[in-house]
């Protein structure tokens, strides 16, 4: 019987330990990540096993393209300071400037130098200018970016298929099998203020929404790739596309 008891009062500990390891809080790991978009390169971000064209942009970037369904996306965020007739586009780095400029405008995240794979991030009014992408490219709308998920067999779990597979964290689902190769890069509130890099991926959509909110399309944790409508003031990233012929 004693040793019974021993057995039950060992399982009990043993039980004990595997709640506590259960109900132990995951470490945050949104500062690492986010550090680690800041600094990331290309070739660790894109699918090397996918077959890649190029693109430029008036300033002369550089960009990587990729074919998915019936389209050609960029396959990385865009970063250019002019649009494609040669007007340049405000750098705003002031905060309250930033909520009240009329202009197309851009940011940095955190006014930092910008890399290849985070780009800028715009307001709406350089969406509204349908010069924003190179001559022959287009701020994906709603249309485009629907048939994109229909591409991915539904936008549930899209996000699978365009999160690039070293940036968003072990514990999520990521494949890059499209190249999209999307990563947290943030994005610019009203205030001016930057807010979750290393956590979110937010893009303009060309369609309106009303007067003062534009669409936009968005990836978090999750595996969905999702939509909804936002304050044109806010600073996101673009993605340029074009129809295959």
């Amino acid at each position: 019987m004693l040793r019974m008891k021993t057995i039950i009062s060992y399982t009990s500990i043993a039980l004990l330990g595997l709640s506590i390891i259960a109900c132990a809080p995951k470490k945050d790991k949104s500062k690492e990540i986010a550090n680690n978009v800041t600094h990331i390169t290309l070739e660790q971000v894109i699918n090397k096993t996918v077959q890649y064209n190029t693109a430029y942009d008036i300033d002369s970037n550089v960009y990587k393209t990729v074919t998915i369904g019936k389209y050609e996306w960029f396959a990385q965020n865009l970063r250019v300071t002019k649009l494609n007739d040669g007007t340049p586009i405000v750098n705003v780095s002031d905060n309250a400037e930033w909520k009240k400029t009329a202009l197309p405008a851009y940011a940095s995240y955190n006014n930092e130098t910008v890399n290849e794979v985070n780009g800028l991030l715009y307001n709406y009014k350089t969406v509204e200018s349908k010069k924003i992408c190179p001559e022959g490219w287009q701020v994906a709308d709603d249309s485009v970016w629907t048939n994109l998920t229909k591409t991915l067999n539904g936008e549930e779990k899209a996000a699978i298929a365009l999160k690039s597979t070293n940036v968003w964290g072990d514990e999520q689902e990521a494949t890059n099998e499209t190249g999209f190769s999307a990563v947290p890069s943030g994005f610019r509130e009203r205030d001016g203020k930057f807010y979750i890099i290393g956590q979110n991926a937010l893009w303009w959509s060309a369609t309106e929404h009303n007067e003062k909110n534009g669409m936009y399309y968005y990836i978090d944790k999750n595996i969905s790739l999702n939509h909804s409508h936002i304050e044109r003031t806010v600073g996101l990233s673009i993605r340029c596309v074009k129809e295959i012929k």
